[in-house]
C-alpha cells in the first residue's frame, strides 16, 4: 500500500520545540533575486495607466483615462499591479527590496505571473511575463496559441476557453527554499494564495470576471510556459472574463493520484500533478464542513452575522487604496478590537459575496476548519472558538486567555501573544487525501491564503493589523485547537490593534 506522500511530507515538516534550532543558517550571498528579470526597452508599457499619483513609475501625475473598466488595457494595468505589483521600495545596500501587493512570508516573492492573451485591446495575442520592476509585459511568445494550450491543458474548462486573457501563477521555488528549506512549499502556496485572493478582490471592481482553478495537467501547462520544471512550478490558471454567466462547465479542484518519493518538496509537487486525460470528478467538501459544524456544535453559539454586527463594510468602499497601504503588522499593542470590526473582518474573509465583495473565488474551501482564538475582543469572552463560517457563529471549545499559548505556538513570537484574536485553518488532511490524492495539499493552502488574504485587507480597512503566520509548532497547535495532532494545521492569521 502506498502511504501518501503529503501525510508523509506534512509530518516531516513539522515545527517542534526540541528541533526548531536545528537550521544551518542562511547564505545570504547565494539569495535568489525576488522577480524574473526582463532585459531590453520593449514590451507593453503599463505604467501610465495606474491611478497613482505621482505615479511612481513615471514619476508624475497619471494620465486621465476616461474607460477603466471592463476589457481595457486600464482595467488590465491595474488588475495586475493590484494583484501582485510593487508598491513600497526599501532602499537598502546591495539590492532595494521591491514590497508588492500581496504578502510573502519573508519578502522572499516566489511567485510569478504570466498573461496568455487571446483578444485585449492594446495586446497582441501571445504569452507575456510580467515585469513588476517597470511594471510591463513582456512577449515571449507570439499567437494565440498558449491560451488555447492552457484550456486543453485544464481539460477543456469552458471558463479558460472564453477568457480573453488566462494569468498563470508559477512558483519559483528555490526563492523560498534558501530560507524554509523543506517547509517551503507550505510558504509559496500560502503566498500565491494571498495573490489570488487580491485577483479575486479586484476582478469585480475592474468590471471583470474571475474564474481560478488548480485542475490542470501540469506538464501541459509547464510545456506551453517552456518552464524548467525542477525550477518552477504552476500552480494555478485565473480566466478574467467580462460580467455575466458563468460558464459551464468548469472545475477548480481534480483528484491526484498519491505517490512516493524522497519527501522533499519537488518530490510532492511531482506526485501531486494531473495527467493528461482528466481525472474523475469529486464532490466538493461541503459534507467535510457539516461534520464539523456537527463535532462543535455540543455547546451554545455566539452568532455575530445575526446580530448585527456586520454592517456597511470599509473595504468594499476602498479597495485600491486598501491595498495599496495594505503592510504586515509586526508589532501590535495590547489594546482591544470592536466585535463589530471582527464581525465585519470575518464577513469579508467567508462571506465575501454577502457584504459587496463580489463572487470571489476557491478551490475546495470546505474542507478547511476554522478556529478562533480570542484574547481582546469587546463583547466576547477570552477563549479558543470554533468558527462555522456560515453563520460567522463562534462555538467554544476552551475557555480561558490564549495569549501565552498562542505566543507558544507561533514560535515565540509577540505577534501571537499580543493580538487580540488568531485565526486557524486546520484540515482532516488523510480524509482530504483520500478524495484528492496528494493534490489536496496545494488546495488546502492556497485555499487559506486566499481567506487570509481577505482577512488582511478588511483589518487594514478597519484601521487595523494583520500578518499572516506560517511557521508555528505544529502538533502544539493542534492540541491548542482540541483537533489530533495527526490533522493538519494549515495557516494561521494574527489581528489586532497596531502597536505605534
Amino acid at each position: 500500500m502506498v502511504v501518501s506522500l503529503a501525510l508523509r511530507f506534512h509530518q516531516a515538516t513539522k515545527y517542534a520545540p526540541e528541533t526548531i534550532g536545528n537550521h544551518p543558517g542562511l547564505e545570504w550571498d547565494r539569495q535568489p533575486v525576488p522577480f524574473k528579470e526582463y532585459h531590453g526597452d520593449g514590451g507593453i508599457e503599463l505604467a501610465e495607466l495606474l491611478p497613482l499619483d505621482p505615479n511612481p513609475f513615471t514619476g508624475h501625475a497619471p494620465q486621465a483615462v476616461e474607460v477603466w473598466q471592463g476589457r481595457t488595457l486600464a482595467a488590465l494595468s491595474r488588475w495586475i499591479y493590484f494583484t501582485y505589483g510593487v508598491t513600497a521600495i526599501i532602499r537598502q545596500p546591495g539590492r532595494d527590496q521591491l514590497l508588492r501587493a500581496s504578502p510573502s512570508a519573508g519578502g522572499l516573492y516566489p511567485a510569478e505571473l504570466y498573461l496568455a492573451v487571446r483578444d485585449w485591446p492594446g495586446l497582441a495575442p501571445g504569452l507575456y511575463g510580467y515585469d513588476p520592476q517597470r511594471h510591463r509585459l513582456v512577449q515571449l511568445v507570439e499567437g494565440a496559441d498558449t491560451a488555447q494550450a492552457l484550456s486543453e491543458a485544464a481539460y477543456g474548462n469552458a471558463a479558460l476557453a472564453a477568457a480573453p486573457v488566462i494569468a498563470v501563477v508559477t512558483a519559483v521555488f528555490e526563492r523560498s527554499r534558501w530560507r524554509y528549506q523543506e517547509r517551503a512549499y507550505r510558504r509559496v502556496l500560502l503566498d500565491s494564495g494571498h495573490l489570488i485572493g487580491n485577483a479575486g478582490l479586484l476582478a469585480p471592481a475592474l468590471g471583470l470576471r474571475l474564474h481560478a482553478t488548480a485542475a490542470f495537467c501540469d506538464e501541459r501547462v509547464e510545456t506551453a510556459l517552456r518552464l524548467d520544471p525542477d525550477e518552477e512550478g504552476v500552480l494555478a490558471l485565473l480566466a478574467l472574463n467580462l460580467p455575466g454567466q458563468a460558464e459551464r462547465p468548469t472545475w477548480t479542484a481534480l483528484p491526484s493520484g498519491v505517490g512516493e518519493g524522497d519527501g522533499s518538496l519537488l518530490a510532492l509537487h511531482r506526485a501531486s500533478g494531473l495527467p493528461a486525460a482528466r481525472p474523475r470528478l469529486v464532490a466538493k467538501g461541503e459534507a467535510a464542513s457539516e461534520a464539523l459544524e456537527t463535532t462543535h456544535g455540543w455547546t451554545g453559539g455566539d452568532r455575530l452575522r445575526s446580530s448585527g454586527c456586520v454592517g456597511a463594510l470599509p473595504l468594499a468602499a476602498d479597495l485600491l487604496g486598501t491595498t495599496l497601504k495594505r503592510r504586515s503588522c509586526r508589532r501590535f499593542s495590547r489594546a482591544p478590537i470592536s466585535r463589530e470590526a471582527l464581525a465585519r473582518m470575518l464577513a469579508a474573509a467567508y462571506l465575501p459575496e454577502a457584504v459587496g465583495l463580489g463572487e470571489q473565488p476557491g478551490f475546495d474551501r470546505g474542507r478547511l476548519a476554522s478556529f478562533i482564538a480570542i484574547s481582546e475582543v469587546e463583547g466576547i469572552a477570552p477563549g479558543v472558538y470554533y468558527l462555522a463560517p456560515h453563520q460567522l457563529e463562534l462555538r467554544l471549545v476552551r475557555a480561558g486567555d490564549p495569549r501565552e499559548a498562542s505566543r507558544f505556538i507561533a514560535l515565540g513570537q509577540d505577534l501571537g501573544g499580543d493580538a487580540a484574536a488568531v485565526v486557524f485553518h486546520a484540515a482532516d488532511l488523510a480524509a482530504c487525501v483520500r478524495d484528492l490524492g496528494d493534490r489536496a495539499y496545494r488546495y488546502l493552502h492556497l485555499d487559506a491564503g486566499l481567506v487570509g488574504q481577505r482577512l488582511n485587507l478588511a483589518a487594514v480597512a478597519e484601521g487595523l493589523g494583520a500578518s499572516g503566520i506560517g511557521g508555528f509548532f505544529d502538533d502544539h497547535t493542534a492540541d491548542m485547537l482540541g483537533i489530533p495532532r495527526q490533522q493538519a494545521v494549515v495557516y494561521i492569521t494574527v489581528l489586532g490593534v497596531p502597536a505605534n
